[in-house]
Parts: structure tokens; C-alpha cells; sequence
């Protein structure tokens, strides 16, 4: 437990919040405390809150008490506007609320709602959210909205700016504004007058003044997140507007977003996706195309399609490109079809002024769209798996006018030339003007970090002087560029938001530092170590794109946080390698780390450059087998079948002493055979399935057209149906609805011995899983007459394992293998051969991680 004043603050809340989401252990603490910047600051308590009230208690203890407090999210953000040393607020699993209005012109959201799930729950109205952030898939609203993120598409118009409706807000001495609501909004301005009156006061001032006026407009014509909205000082006339304004984009700053909603903006059914290389001139088509009726234009240098021109579904014309060449990425969008072809040919028409290197060509089908826009959203991150391990993945993200654009780009690459940043790549969102620009930095010694100092120092006068754009287009503040506000904004404009600062957070509690900064050198402080551990995990760039898809992500630990605490343990371990807070992260990471993980390599699929953190998980076990483990282990492989009868015998067992004394006493009873075997022994429940039944042989019809090797998974042999339910197990129905669309059933020799392997590689008994596998691929060669019949699995994750096992492998000889889980048998073979009748009742669908994974 941290000493001091945390503890004073700590016994504040535990009769307010339940102790076991007050987090104070040093390993969940590292773990939480990792956000996507390149900053690390490890938090002395980490608080997860489920509600609105549970917000209030920690504000107000956290008035009471001095201590600043810092929201998290999604932790996606670049800028280091969600790390603290001090309290971390982190959003439980109970702020995921979505409310759509009859006719989805709005949407009320939780701040813990994904901006993907939002736009999921309204794709059937043909609408979406305005921001759409490249993170939209991991981003939560609370972040979206508390960065104004924009993306792609939404420009200036769609951001959390311009769609918002109302919203729900906590202000720093507890005071809750529900700005939909009349009474509340009453009430605010009755308890709050001080606060009313001077933002009135503030926006009064900034409107007598013309010159300041002008230079808020100018500023906000073009994307920008640098410094506070300033904006809504001018575009409002009513206080709660120019409040409820103000927090967006204010990073946690000047209150909590615990509701919002947004207008929905259309996502039209009918789009058009195009890439097109040009020589020099894609700048300057910019301009033309922005006239057009274009959704997005995307602008990649040649670095950047350099950097995922090799990944799986690239267009192969994108190798033989030009070392000089610029690509943009087009999107259009129509209601119809026909204003779709019109809107194709006139961007056509206007690009024929232009040198193009490559057919100008538009795609309709929705998976090629897709590819392309795979080689824009891959870049960040591509880069970063490329980047010489120990070093950091930086993006920054400036703003300029679009007629200027053609100039900022050599300007900024004459930078990374004069301070030898080589891999820099530069893409962005061309129609607004806004660059990212990508690199990696060395921050291990002093000398690379001076270097980096003055080269943030040369892109801030660069792009406020010359170009007088925006330091921050879309990504926030945060640490930074704080320094930098003042030298963008100019006094005046700095001296106004450290008023609102001050009129909302006096006490200055709420994530300090952020935004605004007196420490001129803050953005070179605390950087966060990359300690060189695993090939596996050692070109994470702890985005966080990973933590949504993950099972484990509400019980313990993510594959981002998995990954930040194996790399601090073996920093430890060569630095300190008997020091008690090394054993004591080993230690949790066991249960934290290792026993929770699923091991299902889900994280991989979200992950742009394929981070597999089961695969690190299952070294790690496979490294931490002892003997004795490994010879029960292949005791087990070697006597497969008589293990599967045993514990069929014992699941029978239990099943009829249930009928006989009830299933209380046969709880009670298994539950203290758990207690003392120290969990070994499995808790004995009536939702434990009954026993499979033997496998039973079909019989050959003389109609029979097609053979079909047919494996049931071990899970299959072994566990039957519920026990309350009168139904056939399993295998019994698939082997029926097989044989009543005359398929000749082929069982492998030996079934009841064979396995996948997928069970022992999954516990790092790596040797006895490939052993398994090579067992069941030689019965499945030998049932399949050498690859001529398909093969069918009962199981998803059985026949994916086994895929990738081959391949994996290179074993051509096993390649000819038609494999196929239970959706793509039913695709290939089944659903032609049947009519579907409607059902009445309900269904439950569960995708299991191999199926996603399979596509």
C-alpha cells in the first residue's frame, strides 16, 4: 500500500467503493498504469468505478484530500493525457450504455462504450457516429469525446465538437450537469453562479475583441485539439452550451463525461474506395478533389506505403513504385447507386489533370475497400513493428491549411533529413489539411533525446510560425505539447485557458499538467522504457487495438498490460535479479499473467502487424514446466483414449449419485474435495453436461454421393448433453444429419486416441502437442485416401489448430488436406442441399475465437 496521504485518501473510500476495485498491488498498478504515449508513470492507487456516484465520492475525496485524479478510458491516447503518479480513475464494465432515438437522429452513450459498438448498433439505420478515430475499434466514447478525435472522414464538421447533443457532466467539487435536463440545468445555475458568471464574463470579453475573435475563428477553420476549445467562447451565447463545449477535447481536465449524445451523422449504403500514385502532384490534387463530393482523401508518402507494401493483401502494384511517389486514398459515398457512378466520374475527370503512374480505378466490393483502406490504418503501426527493437514508435500530428499542403510535406521531410530521422514515414487526412508524420526514437541515452528535444522544438516553430497551423489536429495536448500551447496560441489566447482552468478545477486536481504545463521540458520527461524482451511482443507499441477482443480484459489483465509487466520483469531480471518487488511481480503474474490468459491469440487479429501475446503466454509456461509435469503430460498424450474413458466413467459417476442424493449434497461434497486438493479437483455442479455416449457407425446408403471423414473432437467424446435435457449428444447429431443427406461417414482409426494437440501446446507442453498433432494428421491422411475426402470437425478451434499446425509446419505432404470446421462444411456442402424453415424460438449464437480468426 502506498504510504501517506494515499492511505488517508484510500480509507475515504473503502465504505463507498468496494476494496477490491481499489487497487494498490505494485504489479496491476504497473499494468494500469500504460496508456499508448511513449510516457510511463506508475499510479499510487488505481480505482475502478462503475457509476456516476462512485465518481463523485473519489472527486470530492480527492478535493478533500489534495490529491490529483486522472480518467481513463481506452488508455489509446498518443499524447500522455491518461498516465499520472498519482490516482488512476479507470472506467469499470458498467459504463457501457446505448440508447437510440426512434429514428436514430441521436444516441445517448456511456463513456465506456467503443466507438465501433456505437457505430455497430446504428449501422441498420444507415447512420454513424460523427468522429471516426483510425482507434474507433478500441477508442471508448469517454476518450473520443474528451480528445475531440476525429478520423478519416468527419473533418471539421463530424467531430464531438460539432455533433454533440448534451451530456452529462461531473465537475470538480461533485456538482452533476445533465445538460438535456431543464431541472438540472436550474439547479446547476442556482448552485453554480459563481461559475455561470464567469465563463459569461469570459466570453463576453473574448467577443469585444476583434482581433482575439479572428484568431479563434482562423484557428478552428482547420483541425485542432491544441489547448482548450476556445471556440465555444464565440460560437455559444449560452453559458451551459459554452460549458458542455468546453469539455470536449478537455482531457479529463476540467470535469468527467459520465453521458453523452451525439447526432448521428449518415452513413451512406453505396461507396466507392480508390488508391491512386501520382508523381509530386498529389498535394495539389488535394485542392481540386476537396471541391468534389469526397468522403475522405488520404495522402501516404512513399515511406509509408514502403511500410506495408509486403503485408498479407496489398496490391502488388504498390513494390514497384517510385521512390518519388505519393498515393491518396479515395472514398465516396451515395444514397443510390446511379449518384454513386456520377460522383466516380467526375473525381475521374478531375484527376486526368494530373500525372497518374497507375490506372485510376474505383472498387465497389466491400472486402476489396477494405484491403485498401487495411494499407491506411496499418501504417502506425506497421512502422512500429519495423522499428530496431529497444527504441520508440513516435506519431505527431499537425495541421495546416489544404493550400498550403504541397509545402508542409518537403518542409517537414528536410527536418527528418536534418536531424536523421530515416524512417520517417508522413500520410494523413488530406482534405483537412492534417499530417501525421511517424518515427522511431532511440531514448536511452541523452545524447538521442536532446536530439529529439530540439527536433519537437524546430516541427513547433516550423508549423506555428511559418505555416501558423495546429500543433495537435486530432490526437490532444496532452504532455507533449503542452509546452507548447502559449507559442502556438500566443499570450493573450494561453492567458484565457488558464483562466478556465482555473474557473473549473481551482484546486487543480483534475490531471494536472495536461494541456497546460509551466515545465518548458515536461515532454522529455518520464518516457517510457522498451526494454528488449521476446521477439514475440518486442515491436508492441502498447496501442491498446488489442484489449477489446480480449477475454480476460474484465477479470485481470489484457495482452497490453500482460506485455508491460513481462517487460518489467525482465528488465528486473537482469538488473535486480533477487529483488523482492522482481518476486513479487513473478509472483502475480502468475495468477494475473498466466492463469487467465486464454491463450485463443485473439490479440493477434487486432493487432496490425500480428502481436501474438499467447504465444508469449505459452513459452512462458512451456519454460516454467517442470519434469514431473512434462512426464505426466506425456503420460497423458500416450494413454489419451483411457484418460477420455476415465473421465467419462467419472462424469457418469457423478451424474446418477446426483440422481440418487440430489445435487446440494453432490455440491457441497465436490466443493470441499476442491477446497482441500487446492482447486485440482473440479467443483461438481448440475450444469455439468452427462457423458458422451460411444461413437456409433452409420450405415451406408445406396445413394450416398460424397465421403466424409468426420473427427469429433476430445470435448465431443467425453461431454454429452445437459443433464436435464432429453437430446443426443453431440456426435449422435451430427452423424444423423450426415446420414440423412447421404454422406458416407469415415471415422479415423483410433479415434478415441487422437487429439488435435491443441489441449497440450495451449499449457506450453509443446513437444506432446506436435506429437498429437502429427498422430491425428497421419489417421486423417490415411481415412481421407490421401486428401481425396474432406475432413470435418465438430469443433472450430480443433480444426483451426490443426490448420495452422500444417502450416506452420510446411508439411506439403499433409497440405493436400481438405479441412473444415462446422460453418464451412455447412457453407460447401450442406446448405445446397437443404431448405431452411423458419425458426420461432430463440437462439444463442457464440462465435468462438477460431472462427474469428478463420474469418
Amino acid at each position: 500500500m502506498p504510504a501517506g496521504k494515499y492511505i488517508r485518501f484510500y480509507k475515504s473510500l473503502i465504505n463507498k467503493i468496494p476494496s477490491e476495485r481499489i487497487i494498490s498491488d505494485e504489479l496491476r498498478r504497473l499494468a494500469y498504469g500504460t496508456d499508448a504515449s511513449f510516457y510511463k508513470l506508475i499510479p499510487n492507487l488505481v480505482i475502478k468505478a462503475e457509476t456516476e456516484s462512485e465518481i463523485v465520492d473519489i472527486i470530492k475525496s480527492s478535493s478533500d484530500h489534495q490529491i490529483p485524479i486522472t480518467f481513463r478510458a481506452a488508455g489509446t491516447s498518443l499524447s500522455g493525457q491518461s498516465v499520472t503518479d498519482s490516482v488512476l480513475v479507470m472506467l469499470g464494465k458498467s459504463w457501457r450504455g446505448i440508447s437510440i432515438n426512434t429514428d436514430a437522429a441521436e444516441i445517448k452513450l456511456q463513456p465506456g462504450v467503443i466507438g465501433g459498438s456505437a457505430n455497430r448498433a446504428l449501422k441498420i439505420y444507415n447512420k454513424k457516429i460523427g468522429p471516426d478515430p483510425a482507434s474507433i475499434n478500441a477508442a471508448m466514447i469517454g476518450g473520443i469525446a474528451a480528445n475531440n478525435a476525429s478520423g478519416m472522414c468527419c473533418g471539421t464538421s463530424q467531430n464531438s465538437y460539432k455533433t454533440l447533443k448534451c451530456m452529462r457532466i461531473v465537475f470538480a467539487d461533485g456538482t452533476i450537469l445533465d445538460t438535456s435536463n431543464n431541472k438540472s440545468v436550474s439547479s446547476f445555475a442556482n448552485r453554480q453562479r459563481q461559475l455561470i458568471d464567469s465563463i459569461n464574463s469570459l466570453a463576453g470579453e473574448v467577443k469585444s475583441n476583434p482581433e482575439l475573435t479572428s484568431l479563434i475563428s482562423r484557428k478552428y477553420e482547420m483541425k485542432n485539439t491544441t489547448g482548450y476549445s476556445l471556440n465555444a467562447l464565440i460560437d455559444f451565447t449560452d453559458p451551459i452550451d459554452i460549458i458542455q463545449h468546453l469539455m470536449i477535447g478537455s482531457e479529463g481536465t476540467l470535469g468527467f463525461i459520465s453521458e453523452i449524445t451525439y447526432f448521428t451523422v449518415p452513413d451512406l449504403p453505396h461507396k466507392a474506395t480508390s488508391l491512386f500514385p501520382d508523381i509530386i502532384e498529389a498535394s495539389k490534387a488535394v485542392n481540386v478533389l476537396s471541391r468534389l463530393k469526397t468522403d475522405a482523401v488520404e495522402i501516404m508518402d512513399r515511406a509509408s506505403l514502403r511500410a506495408i507494401e509486403s503485408k498479407a493483401g496489398m496490391p502488388p502494384f504498390i513494390k514497384t513504385l517510385d521512390n518519388k511517389v505519393t498515393a491518396l486514398l479515395i472514398e465516396t459515398s451515395a444514397e443510390d447507386e446511379n449518384d454513386l457512378d456520377i460522383q466516380i466520374r467526375d473525381i475521374l475527370s478531375a484527376l486526368k489533370a494530373f500525372q497518374l503512374i497507375h490506372p485510376a480505378d474505383f472498387t465497389k466490393d466491400r472486402i476489396e475497400s477494405e484491403k485498401l483502406w487495411n494499407i491506411r490504418k496499418g501504417l502506425f503501426p506497421s512502422l512500429g513493428a519495423m522499428r530496431e527493437s529497444g527504441t520508440t514508435i513516435i506519431i505527431e500530428d499537425v495541421c495546416v491549411e489544404v493550400n498550403r499542403l504541397a509545402e508542409a510535406i518537403p518542409d517537414l521531410q528536410e527536418l527528418f533529413i536534418k536531424y536523421n530521422y530515416k524512417d520517417a514515414i508522413i500520410f494523413g487526412h488530406a482534405l483537412a489539411g492534417n499530417i501525421h508524420f511517424v518515427f522511431s526514437q532511440d531514448f536511452n541515452s541523452e545524447k538521442e533525446i536532446t536530439k529529439y528535444k530540439f527536433f519537437i522544438q524546430a516541427v513547433a516553430n516550423l508549423i506555428t510560425q511559418k505555416y501558423n497551423g495546429s500543433l495537435k489536429a486530432e490526437h490532444g495536448t496532452g504532455r507533449n505539447m503542452a509546452p507548447f500551447v502559449e507559442l502556438e496560441w500566443g499570450k493573450l489566447a494561453y492567458d484565457l485557458m488558464k483562466r478556465i482552468k482555473q474557473i473549473f478545477d481551482p484546486q487543480n486536481i483534475l490531471n494536472p499538467g495536461v494541456i497546460l504545463n509551466n515545465d518548458m521540458s515536461v515532454f522529455i520527461k518520464n518516457l517510457k522504457p522498451t526494454t528488449v524482451v521476446d521477439s514475440n511482443i518486442d515491436k508492441c507499441t502498447e496501442c491498446g487495438f488489442c484489449e477489446s477482443i480480449c477475454p480476460s480484459k474484465d477479470l485481470t489483465l489484457t495482452p497490453r498490460q500482460r506485455i508491460t509487466v513481462w517487460r518489467e520483469i525482465s528488465k528486473l531480471k537482469i538488473i535486480t535479479p533477487d529483488s523482492s518487488k522482481l518476486n513479487n511481480l513473478i509472483r502475480g503474474f502468475n495468477y494475473f499473467g498466466d492463469l487467465t490468459c486464454a491463450g485463443d491469440e485473439l490479440c493477434s487479429v487486432r493487432y496490425p502487424v500480428d502481436i501474438n501475446t499467447g504465444e508469449l503466454i505459452k513459452k512462458i509456461r512451456f519454460e516454467q514446466k517442470g519434469k514431473s509435469a512434462n512426464l505426466i503430460s506425456g503420460f497423458i498424450a500416450r494413454n489419451f483414449g483411457v484418460i477420455s474413458q476415465l473421465l467419462r466413467t467419472l462424469i457418469n459417476t457423478s451424474y446418477y449419485i446426483t440422481k440418487i442424493i440430489g445435487s446440494k449434497p453432490v455440491y457441497k461434497i465436490s466443493g470441499l474435495l476442491n477446497f482441500i486438493s487446492f482447486k485440482k479437483i473440479p467443483r461438481y455442479d448440475e450444469y455439468v453436461p452427462k457423458a458422451a455416449g460411444k461413437l456409433k457407425q452409420s450405415t451406408v446408403s445406396e445413394k450416398t454421393l460424397l465421403s466424409v471423414v468426420y473427427f469429433p473432437a476430445c470435448v465431443s467424446r467425453i461431454f454429452g448433453a445437459y443433464q436435464n435435457e432429453n437430446i443426443p449428444d453431440q456426435t449422435t447429431i451430427i452423424r444423423d444429419v450426415l446420414t440423412r443427406l447421404d454422406f458416407n461417414i469415415i471415422y479415423p482409426r483410433r479415434t478415441e486416441n487422437l487429439c488435435c494437440g491443441m489441449a497440450f501446446a495451449s499449457k506450453g507442453f509443446f513437444q506432446q502437442g506436435n506429437q498429437k498433432a502429427e498422430e491425428l494428421l497421419n489417421e486423417l491422411f490415411f481415412a481421407s485416401e490421401y486428401g481425396k475426402h474432406p475432413v470435418l470437425f465438430d469443433t472450430s478451434p480443433c480444426a483451426f489448430h490443426l490448420k495452422d499446425f500444417i502450416n506452420r509446419q510446411s508439411n506439403k505432404q499433409f497440405s493436400t488436406l481438405q479441412i473444415y470446421d462446422p460453418v464451412e462444411f455447412l457453407s460447401e456442402f450442406i446448405m445446397n442441399k437443404i431448405e431452411l424453415n423458419k425458426y420461432d424460438g430463440c437462439t444463442a449464437f457464440h462465435t468462438p475465437c477460431s472462427a474469428y480468426k478463420n474469418g
